[in-house]
């Protein structure tokens, strides 16, 4: 099984999935670190020089829930942890058969151990 989880730092859990910096992916049950990939969506927003200021409606439209579950999918992952997570990203991850968890704790050794019992 493969595990993505959104960082910054490699240890921790980033708290805004469009501006973290990497990806992990790891390996269940082992918790074997497979690669850190660069976020898409940043990549996205410095091609498009968009500026990262909220909208009045809510949110900041940087293309999250459409980025991130196809980058997620061409990565082969089954599993998505956050801290956070919107409904439609919610649904769009559930409909490319990745399941999203949104986690109580932001310690990533915490979380992998967590996710190997189950």
């Amino acid at each position: 099984m493969k595990v993505a989880i959104v960082t910054n730092n490699g240890k921790t859990v980033s708290h805004h999935i469009a501006l973290s910096k990497e990806i992990a992916f790891y390996t269940l049950p082992e918790g074997k670190l497979l690669e850190m990939a660069d976020n898409p969506v940043m990549k996205h927003i410095k091609e498009e020089h968009i500026k990262l200021e909220k909208n009045p409606s809510g949110g900041r439209h940087l293309g999250t829930g459409h980025i991130i579950p196809k980058f997620l999918a061409q990565k082969g992952a089954d599993l998505f942890v956050v801290t956070e997570l919107g409904e439609g990203l919610k649904r769009t991850l559930l409909e490319l058969g990745i399941r999203p968890i949104v986690a109580k704790s932001d310690n990533i050794d915490e979380i992998l151990e967590q996710l190997k019992g189950e």
